[in-house]
């Protein structure tokens, strides 16, 4: 009886010791993930936030794009458009900086005395830019004012005007479009760091199955 009582102690010690040892490294691989994820979710983080003056070149403008207009004309009719992006929340890396504004353009006139003329103004600080583009046949293509000096908290305001003018038959037909939108700080964090540890699973796929057979044990 007595030898039995020992060997059952013993069983239940030597259980008991296994057990705690499974704990002791799950334990460890948790404290091991939490380090290693941690240290790729700041050290990202630290690059991705770096202001882009110095990710990137200083000679690469920031392009806006505010929309868009479109003309088609026969000389006797005509379908005008002009569509304004509204409300823009456009990044700026730095605290000063050069945007390129733009909008893309359509123009078809098929009759015999028509023209097509597409005029863009951005009103941003004290400036006052206008820029435009005509044609008597068909173009496509980018009406843009470059390298506008910006800066944070910046408002910019901005209004198109699409006429098109036939003289034989005399026709003419018109409409507008504006918008705004302001500079302000940008912020780049992938989405994936919000759950680093899922991340972390995602790119090593091994250690979910390590994981898997020790909650097994």
């Amino acid at each position: 009886m007595r030898l039995t009582i020992t060997i059952s102690k013993k069983l239940y010690i030597i259980g008991g010791k296994n057990y705690m040892f499974k704990k002791l490294i799950m334990v460890s691989l948790f404290t091991i993930l939490i380090i290693v994820s941690t240290t790729n979710v700041l050290y990202a983080m630290s690059i991705k936030q770096q202001p882009i003056k110095e990710l990137i070149t200083e000679t690469v403008n920031r392009q806006v794009d505010l929309g868009s207009a479109s003309i088609i004309g026969d000389g006797h009719s005509s379908n005008l458009e002009a569509v304004a992006k509204n409300d823009l929340h456009i990044g700026l890396g730095s605290e000063t900086g050069y945007a390129d504004f733009y909008i893309t353009y359509d123009m078809n006139c098929t009759g015999n005395t028509d023209a097509g003329l597409i005029t863009l103004i951005i009103t941003i600080g004290n400036q006052i830019i206008p820029k435009f583009v005509t044609t008597s046949t068909s173009e496509n293509g980018t009406l843009k004012i470059e390298n506008v000096e910006v800066h944070r908290q910046d408002a910019v305001i901005f209004v198109m005007y699409v006429n098109y003018t036939s003289i034989i038959p005399l026709y003419s037909n018109s409409t507008s479009a504006a918008g705004s939108g302001f500079f302000s700080k940008t912020i780049t964090i992938d989405k994936e760091l919000n759950n680093p540890f899922l991340y972390l699973l995602e790119q090593h796929p091994r250690i979910f199955q390590i994981l898997r057979y020790l909650l097994k044990l």
